[in-house]
């Protein structure tokens, strides 16, 4: 038995037994495979469109969060700014209030001072009057006559110069 021997009907039925397998494969297996691996293929295309859509849109999302954070930062600075603002317009009027009381309550005082100033005036004045009537009378009663004593009270009355008193 030759194993390598060449038998033409052998070789003639092999060949007619191989197309048919070939022909069978193709048409049960060559094209379901064909059309499995375009649908995979179909698929895979599909998916990366849908990627590139889904990036795209998260790209957009992305610019519009900057954007909505950007606008809320300048609200925000904005908020801040009008605080400060607010702040300092308040401050400014609680001072200008605070001067405007202290202005009064020095005028105030100043009153009272100038009312105290005037009554201590007046009772010296009245202490004088009375130091010097005391005093001309102890004078007068050892020296002079009534007229004389009545004159003299009159010229030392005259002669105390108040206005300097109330000058200071």
């Amino acid at each position: 038995m030759n194993i390598f021997s060449l038998d033409p009907g052998l070789f003639f039925w092999s060949m007619i037994t191989f197309l048919i397998l070939v022909a069978l494969l193709y048409k049960f297996a060559f094209n379901p495979l064909m059309r499995m691996q375009k649908a995979r293929q179909d698929q895979i295309h599909q998916s990366i469109v849908e990627a590139e859509k889904l990036r795209d849109e998260a790209q957009e999302l992305l610019v519009s969060y900057k954007q909505q954070l950007s606008a809320a930062r300048e609200e925000a600075a904005g908020i801040v700014d009008r605080a400060r603002k607010a702040g300092e317009s308040s401050k400014a009027e609680v001072l200008e209030e605070a001067r405007v009381q202290a202005e009064a309550t020095l005028a105030k005082a100043r009153q009272q001072i100038e009312r105290d100033t005037n009554q201590a005036l007046q009772r010296i004045r009245e202490e004088a009057a009375d130091l010097t009537i005391a005093a001309t009378e102890k004078v007068a009663r050892t020296s002079l006559s009534e007229e004389d004593q009545l004159r003299l009270i009159q010229e030392a009355i005259n002669e105390i110069d108040l206005s300097k008193i109330s000058e200071n």
